[in-house]
């Protein structure tokens, strides 16, 4: 069956993910035909060929199990120049194929895989055993006891106390932590670093908080 044109990386960036593959497949010593055999031989070697010289447009789905086989990270595409619709387009199928194979092989909950496709920093990985959710901070609203880039994670409680820190989304599509603290009338949502708002709450569900935070890891430069 033909690939809808919706579903194949865009002319622009066809010469990026042709010079990815190629640069993995050699790394890796996998000849042409041993990656049509780890994908199951749903492309041959002559169409494989023709992705990596750009000559064919890649389908996502292959693309990213191609970054699978050879464990190449998700970030991979984040200095590439590309539209705001491609870069939607990458970043949700990503999610999707992401959250595919984390439930599969660590029985992902129904709950977990909301979130995980809800919101664009979450996602789902170890930092001992079993998996956990996690989020990555995209500001510094919480220096300096987190920074920017830290991976937060964090579990769902029955309760919540003062001073916990919590998980949290007070914007569209991204979870943030923040301090929690109550008070008679509502719940004051703190951020540690005083360049950011304190936000008063009147009413909230423990529902609208996803977890307690559990542990950080930090990438030391």
């Amino acid at each position: 069956m033909r690939t809808r044109k919706n579903d194949l990386v865009s002319d622009d960036l066809k010469p990026f993910i042709g010079k990815i593959i190629k640069e993995y497949r050699e790394k890796y010593n996998y000849s042409l035909e041993d990656l049509s055999k780890a994908l199951g031989h749903k492309k041959n070697r002559q169409t494989l060929h023709k992705y990596e010289n750009c000559t064919l447009n890649i389908p996502y789905d292959i693309f990213f199990e191609i970054c699978q086989i050879f464990n190449i990270k998700d970030d991979i595409l984040d200095n590439v120049s590309m539209s705001d619709d491609e870069r939607k387009k990458i970043e949700k199928k990503l999610i999707k194929n992401y959250v595919n194979n984390m439930r599969e092989n660590n029985g992902l909950s129904v709950k977990e895989e909301k979130i995980i496709n809800t919101y664009k920093n979450a996602s789902f990985e170890s930092i001992s055993k079993p998996q956990e959710l996690c989020i990555k901070l995209l500001d510094d609203s919480m220096a300096p006891q987190y920074f920017k880039n830290d991976k937060i994670y964090f579990k769902k409680q029955n309760d919540y106390s003062n001073g916990d820190d919590i998980v949290i989304a007070i914007k569209n599509n991204i979870l943030v932590v923040r301090r929690l603290y109550r008070y008679p009338k509502g719940i004051i949502l703190q951020a540690l670093n005083p360049n950011y708002q304190t936000i008063n709450v009147n009413i909230i569900s423990t529902d609208m908080i996803l977890g307690k935070v559990t542990s950080i890891t930090r990438e030391i430069k």
